[in-house]
């Protein structure tokens, strides 16, 4: 069944397809807040927060083709309360300044997946991660819906509401402080490296 049709039965009274939807689109928001959280639990607790959000405001919803988008914005707004609420203990973004730079003038160069060992793999994930959370909330809120969700620059600018230069500067600025981070951790050495290992599944 098809989102649209979906959701119009629902707003017009068959709740009991919920479910049905939230287990369609669980993993895209849980996986979104684990990148932003960089924690299993938060990023639980996040996620049913955004599906009780969707439950409460779904029949206002009246955009067509474009709910997962929709969802995802929910989930970023969830996500912001989650680190001004704990920002003492979860906001790590709170100990790293925001870093301004000249962004690319179009998307970034999609590149080719990377192949790992197993062990390789498990070291890359950790590191990357741990670079995600090193980031400025608007860095890594870019890269991550880049990267990982496969939005185009226009649409992240319509996610998060601010201008497509913005947008571009954020994961340019993102990926260039990630490309430090890895030489000095795991050696890695340029930007192609970062975007094959990020595209790649690696995180």
């Amino acid at each position: 069944m098809q989102d649209h049709e979906l959701i119009r039965r629902i707003q017009r009274g068959e709740k009991q397809l919920f479910g049905q939807l939230a287990e369609k689109y669980y993993d895209d928001v849980f996986r979104y807040c684990y990148f932003q959280t960089g924690d299993e639990q938060a990023a639980y607790d996040c996620t049913q927060e955004t599906f009780f959000h969707l439950m409460r405001f779904l029949d206002n919803y009246r955009e067509r083709n474009k709910f997962r988008a929709y969802l995802i914005r929910i989930a970023l707004n969830v996500c912001k309360d989650y680190f001004r609420k704990n920002a003492g203990r979860a906001g790590r973004e709170v100990a790293y300044s925001e870093w301004d730079a000249a962004g690319p003038e179009n998307d970034p160069p999609n590149a080719p997946l990377s192949s790992h060992g197993p062990e390789q793999e498990t070291l890359l994930k950790m590191t990357l991660r741990e670079g995600l959370l090193r980031l400025p909330h608007s860095q890594r809120e870019a890269i991550v819906l880049y990267y990982c969700h496969g939005y185009k620059l226009r649409e992240i600018s319509r996610i998060t509401g601010v201008p497509l230069s913005t947008v571009k500067t954020r994961i340019y600025g993102g990926t260039e402080k990630l490309r430090q981070y890895f030489k000095e951790e795991e050696g890695i050495h340029g930007n192609k490296d970062v975007q094959r290992n990020i595209q790649g599944g690696i995180l």
